[in-house]
């Protein structure tokens, strides 16, 4: 039949235009029954009607209110019913009942349970939707493009909390006790935004800004948890009401906690779900990193009620933008709720990441087709989110942050409520830019060039005569690059001047009016590029002249020298010789991107001069720890309590200094019983699991099963992956398996174990043993996150070894994530047999 011939696509012969909903959850069975009455307009005339439906038991279906005969084709999700001709042009009203399992894959309508001080087990049946399980629901044409209005009433037990899309507009008690409550009408939406929640759970009291009512819903007993994010909710809400220029489209928004939450959070219309940790949290423990990451998440969660829910992609392959704009948009709200967070610095963290992906033969481009929505899960990585994020924020340096908010609130207004293309957003800005009369910048050509495109380009800057020559290459972590070619927006500062260029063929040349002049590649450090200098300009850069760059610059400049490293193109030694030139910085970041390049030279390094190499580090590393102290001064900024967390962690652990080992015991062994700085704190936490034993450990798992707060408890359980201990290490496995950590955390505990320097290999072993229950177990979408750091194990047998494995063992979900890592793991072998010998002579000298 035809509607079969693509297996992915509904016909457009039928187009739903509102939904009345009725469901109701049993919690205690773990099952739910409901109706739908879906109001459809007749594109052209048909006998049959085509949607989806997945895990559903349907017992009635009418058209019209005739009665039809449906069947259900498990293999394409379809639910086809079969009804008297109708006319085209003209509109119908078709009826389902239908009924379903609360199923534990956190996917669909699903549940999730906490148990309360009294050891009662509790459900809640919730909901996650995207990108296509809205089927596993209610039957609905579940493409992103097919929006509708949704008017949803939900039968409950007395006393439990019923939420929806929309706000609830009335209730009735029905004759058998139980509760009917009726929601507003949602706007037009798609299928995946779609959210319902009913269980025993609490709700804050409302926040109004703007005339819409904020609150946060939680377990009962942790409302006092539930401040800081309101606090964050109600700045972004109205900071990005007045940066789109458009109010929010609704009238409420409720963010939930959820106990069992397989993504971070979903950004459903009018109902945002979370993860518990990335909503409640006690600030006067929580350290700044943990905060700010609430604050990100909750901001990009919001961005998305207008930039994905108001204006929606078409199909999936731009999720993308979706993804990378609310990256973008939580970064910069999250700046203006915090400025003292200097976030802008940060994100170069978050870009090193999608770095380290792109850097791969096997990295893809930003936006590719997407047939099967199911090839849609491979998008949801850092080169969605962190790439598309960072040439966002590229492209805002270069037209300029005002034209770029215009270009935005243009794209946003004129397309409410509908669903566009990528290109939509380029057009939107180059309108605006042409109508403000400045040069026309070729946002198009620019933004195609890197997101149609893999990799990213290396420049490289040189002196031939009296001109600074650029040019560029695609860099490579096997250090052989192709001719591609990007539109490459570059900010260079020669001296004292700015300038801006256009970097679009292999080369382009400047005038140096100055020959001894400082020359600064990616001024101001927003370029989604890597920068090679040549040793003439490279000897210009003194200890001065990099003392007077800003941050990120500084920061751009360590992580291209690693990352030099891994390419080959410079020593790991000579990465030590640059870090011992930085004992006197005093900025995070910077701190940030040298303990990663030294984290990474420490699994380059054989075991028997792993002593000497522990004392460079922390050569270099204790005289700043020195300069800021132990002891928090007053009114520092929460950067600098977050870098002397950092340089604990520094010299305490890469460094071997036992003294520092000493202390974080003493901070650890205190924290019981008085407040101290949660930096310390967590650094502590850090250290003794790194150079703890037995008893260290009972004490961790002890306050993992009793927190005090989400963060804690992922805290403590996160740590128990640090024990260099065998026995230790077989424990934790053994608990990430158990059943007693929740199925969204363990990937994320065994990913953790893997990473261990010295027990990752048994860790592995492990994980292979248990590979099928993993599976079985596990959101399917944390498998590929649980196993992505077996690319840290860096000898040639455990590469054989994986190899070996995952070409038995694919991973369907994530074929190129997996390519990925099998590819990273091989650079870092390379690296490995590459660098090991010259760091022993290095260090024995």
């Amino acid at each position: 039949m035809s509607h079969l011939n693509d297996p992915h696509r509904l016909p457009r012969t039928v187009i739903p235009r509102r939904y009345d909903l009725s469901l109701e959850p049993h919690l205690d069975e773990a099952t739910f029954d409901g109706s739908v009455s879906i109001a459809v307009d007749i594109a052209h005339a048909t006998s049959e009607i085509v949607m989806n439906a997945c895990e559903l038991s349907v017992s009635a279906v009418s058209v019209n209110g005739e009665a039809a005969t449906w069947s259900i084709h498990d293999e394409t999700q379809r639910l086809v019913i079969a009804c008297q001709p109708l006319i085209a042009e003209s509109q119908a009203t078709v009826d389902i009942t239908f009924a379903g399992t609360l199923n534990d894959k956190l996917r669909g309508f699903y549940r999730s349970t906490f148990t309360d001080e009294a050891g009662k087990v509790h459900t809640i049946a919730t909901t996650q939707m995207q990108s296509t399980d809205c089927r596993k629901a209610f039957p609905c044409f579940d493409e992103p493009d097919m929006k509708s209005v949704f008017a949803i009433d939900l039968t409950i037990p007395a006393g439990h909390l019923a939420i929806a899309n929309g706000a609830e507009k009335g209730r009735e008690t029905l004759a058998n006790g139980k509760e009917r409550v009726y929601f507003a009408d949602s706007i037009p939406m798609s299928t995946y935004l779609v959210a319902f929640v009913v269980g025993p759970l609490e709700a804050t009291a409302p926040v109004m800004v703007n005339g819409v009512a904020l609150r946060t819903v939680h377990l009962p007993g942790k409302g006092h948890l539930a401040d800081f994010s309101l606090k964050v909710g109600a700045f972004a809400l109205n900071w990005f009401h007045h940066y789109y220029g458009i109010p929010y489209p609704g009238d409420k928004i409720d963010m939930v906690a959820l106990p069992d939450f397989a993504a971070g959070a979903m950004e459903n219309f009018g109902l945002i779900t979370y993860r518990e940790i990335l909503l409640l949290v006690d600030p006067s423990t929580a350290t700044q990193l943990e905060l700010q990451r609430i604050a990100n998440v909750v901001s990009h969660e919001l961005a998305h009620m207008w930039f994905g829910d108001l204006v929606t992609m078409g199909w999936w392959n731009g999720i993308w933008l979706n993804e990378a704009f609310a990256t973008f948009m939580e970064t910069a709200a999250t700046a203006a709720f915090a400025p003292e967070w200097d976030i802008w610095t940060s994100f170069s963290l978050d870009r090193s990441a999608a770095f380290a992906v792109d850097s791969l033969h096997n990295t893809r481009p930003v936006e590719f087709p997407v047939h099967a929505p199911d090839d849609a899960e491979g998008m949801f990585d850092v080169l969605t989110y962190e790439k598309g994020g960072s040439i966002l924020r590229m492209l805002e340096q270069y037209i300029g942050e005002e034209r770029f908010r215009a270009g935005v609130s243009h794209y946003l207004k004129k397309h409410s409520y509908q669903n566009t293309e990528t290109n939509d957003l380029w057009d939107a800005i180059e309108e605006i830019v042409s109508r403000d009369g400045g040069e026309l910048a070729p946002v198009r050509r620019l933004m195609d060039s890197f997101i149609w495109q893999p990799g990213y380009p290396l420049v490289s800057a040189g002196v031939r005569g009296n001109e600074l020559v650029l040019q560029q290459c695609r860099f490579t972590f096997d250090n052989n690059p192709d001719a591609t070619l990007w539109v490459v927006p570059i900010h260079v500062r020669i001296g004292n001047t700015d300038t801006k260029v256009l970097l679009e063929d292999d080369e382009i040349t400047l005038p140096l009016t100055d020959p001894s002049a400082v020359v600064v590649v990616n001024a101001g450090g927003h370029g989604f590029y890597r920068v090679s200098y040549s040793n003439e300009l490279r000897s210009r850069l003194s200890a001065d002249a990099i003392a007077s760059l800003n941050t990120i610059e500084r920061y751009n400049l360590v992580d291209d020298a690693w990352n030099a490293v891994v390419a080959g193109n410079t020593s790991a030694s000579d990465f030590i010789d640059l870090a011992q030139g930085f004992v006197n910085e005093n900025e995070l970041a910077v701190w940030q991107a040298l303990a990663m390049g030294l984290r990474g030279v420490s699994r380059l390094v054989p075991d028997d001069v792993l002593p000497a190499f522990r004392s460079s580090v922390a050569a270099i590393a204790s005289p700043a720890l020195a300069r800021l102290g132990w002891e928090p001064q007053a009114n520092e900024s929460d950067l600098t309590a977050t870098l002397r967390g950092l340089l604990v962690s520094l010299v305490a652990v890469l460094g071997g200094d036992t003294a520092a080992q000493a202390k974080c015991r003493e901070i650890l062994a205190a924290a019981d019983k008085q407040q101290i700085d949660p930096e310390l704190v967590a650094a502590a936490t850090n250290v003794v699991a790194a150079t703890g034993d037995a008893k260290d450990y009972d004490g961790f798992l002890a306050r993992f099963r009793e927190p005090s707060t989400p963060q804690e408890q992922i805290r403590m359980l996160y740590a128990l992956a640090e024990f260099d201990s065998p026995e230790l290490m077989e424990r934790t496995c053994n608990l990430a398996f158990s059943g007693e950590v929740k199925t969204q955390n363990a990937p994320f505990l065994l990913n953790l174990c893997m990473a261990n320097r010295t027990q990752g290999e048994l860790a592995w072993k492990h994980v292979r043993e248990h590979w099928e229950e993993a599976n079985e177990k596990f959101p399917i979408n944390t498998i590929i996150r649980m196993v992505d750091s077996v690319k840290l194990l860096n000898t040639p047998l455990l590469q054989a070894d994986v190899s070996s494995f995952f070409s038995e063992h694919p991973v369907p979900q994530a074929v190129k994530g997996l390519q990925q890592i099998l590819e990273r793991q091989k650079v870092n072998v390379d690296l490995r047999e590459r660098e090991a010998e010259a760091l022993r002579a290095k260090l024995t000298n």
